[in-house]
């Protein structure tokens, strides 16, 4: 038993073993350097829980109407993470390529936002938002005869691939909690039939 302790041990003290988490333990390092006692004050757990969502319609060769319940978490006030889900009615319209479809998945984000209020920029007030960037993947379940343009999955009905979103917007400012947001996002997965339309548009609420 003894022999078993010392081993396990020294396997912790060894550097290899403190090598493979040095890369997570930088990151909180630095999210506690530059949170600081902002992350303090936002210390009560129902305050940095947020849910919301958001809705979008984009109409033209390919009709798109999606709904995304959202939940977050405010790891400090200019950093938020959260995970959701997505469903989409897809409907295309090009010639030699009309069907339409039902896609949904799971969805992770995170938020940065560098200017809580752009107004502090301003000389003049303008407008009581917030600027956010915002990154996430979409893992959507895609039908194989119309999305599998490489043919990866015959036999099957439907296939997860994931999509990788860039975006930013601005955010409302409330005392409330309560938030509008406006978003500009861009797909940068490189897939030849995209779900989305470069650029689109979101709107979304948060509480």
């Amino acid at each position: 038993m003894n022999t078993l302790s010392n081993l396990f041990i020294q396997n912790i003290m060894s550097l290899s073993f403190f090598s493979f988490f040095k890369k997570p333990l930088l990151i909180i390092a630095l999210l506690a350097m530059f949170g600081g006692s902002e992350v303090r004050a936002y210390s009560a757990f129902d305050h940095r829980v947020y849910y919301g969502g958001y809705i979008g319609v984009d109409l033209g060769l390919i009709n798109q109407y999606e709904i995304s319940p959202l939940a977050g978490y405010r790891i400090t006030p200019w950093l938020n993470a959260g995970a959701g889900a997505k469903y989409q009615y897809y409907r295309n319209k090009q010639v030699g390529s009309v069907f339409s479809s039902h896609i949904f998945g799971p969805v992770l984000f995170t938020d940065i936002v560098p200017v809580s209020n752009i107004n502090d920029l301003l000389p003049f007030r303008f407008l009581e938002a917030g600027l956010y960037i915002h990154g996430e993947v979409d893992v959507f379940s895609l039908p194989v005869r119309h999305f599998d343009t490489e043919n990866r999955y015959p036999g099957q009905n439907r296939f997860f691939r994931p999509s990788w979103i860039a975006g930013a917007g601005l955010r409302s400012v409330s005392d409330t909690g309560r938030n509008l947001n406006i978003m500009i996002i861009i797909d940068l997965s490189g897939h030849e039939r995209k779900i989305y339309a470069n650029p689109a548009v979101r709107i979304g609420f948060m509480f």
